[in-house]
């Protein structure tokens, strides 16, 4: 599984200058991915920026309870606490953390045997964004697409792929024709490359970061994700580009 920490790699995590404000202390609630951080702890990875005190920022080192946190871990989750901002990070101390379904969840089932039973999903996280902030500059947003398989049968499911070609993603503008569509390719681990094998109740997890050139203008895009070569494990869903980040196109 790749983590979200690998996925948002390319974020600019550091603080951007921002028409909002938020004040210091300040009561706010974000929905992230909750990640061990390098130097032990928690962060909380956001794909859509947060501003605080004129900044807009990726990361907040996450501080509070922490029972029941490690089953989280690299989850998508809503946070609720009092952000401060320090000269070098933004912390948050959570007063309630849970996790939770991202919007536009997209879900198939799939029954590879008659003991075999699979749940397929794929949300845009976040499933509505803008590249740009109403004055030009950058949002500094990095949209992920969450594809998920749990297995709910009574046997694990193994796959031996066609390639090292593990996941494969198609971005393509609502109504579009067909062929013009943004695809990426995800490759397997070093070793094992071809082979995928979900344990009993086990959840197989995989991130892709979607790039500005997959989904370029406003409008309403569909993704599709499955694992290479096996269509049955296919599942779409749909997200927004809006004009700014302050502004929406219409549904």
């Amino acid at each position: 599984m790749l983590s979200a920490r690998l996925a948002l790699a390319l974020l600019a995590c550091v603080a951007v200058r921002s028409a909002g404000q938020a004040s210091p202390d300040t009561a706010l609630t974000v929905h992230g991915f909750l990640e061990p951080a390098d130097s032990g702890g928690w962060d909380l990875l956001l794909p859509d920026p947060v501003v605080v005190e004129k900044r807009r920022v990726n990361l907040l080192t996450a501080r509070g309870d922490e029972t029941g946190w490690r089953r989280m871990e690299h989850h998508f989750v809503r946070a609720v606490g009092r952000v401060n901002v320090g000269r070098t990070q933004a912390v948050m101390e959570v007063e309630r953390l849970q996790e939770v379904e991202p919007d536009g969840i997209g879900r198939v089932t799939v029954h590879p045997s008659f003991n075999q039973t699979a749940v397929v999903t794929l949300a845009t996280v976040p499933n509505r964004f803008a590249w740009r902030l109403p004055d030009g500059r950058e949002s500094g947003v990095q949209p992920l697409l969450m594809y998920t398989i749990l297995n709910h049968g009574q046997s694990e499911i193994d796959f031996m792929l066609p390639t090292n070609e593990v996941l494969c993603a198609g971005v393509r503008r609502a109504g579009g024709e067909a062929g013009s569509e943004w695809r990426t390719s995800i490759r397997g681990p070093t070793r094992n490359q071809e082979r995928v094998v979900i344990r009993l109740g086990g959840l197989y997890r995989h991130f892709i970061p979607i790039p500005p050139d997959a989904a370029p203008r406003p409008g309403r895009y569909v993704a599709h994700v499955t694992l290479c070569g096996i269509a049955d494990y296919g599942v779409e869903t749909q997200f927004e580009v809006g004009v700014s980040a302050l502004t929406r196109t219409p549904q």
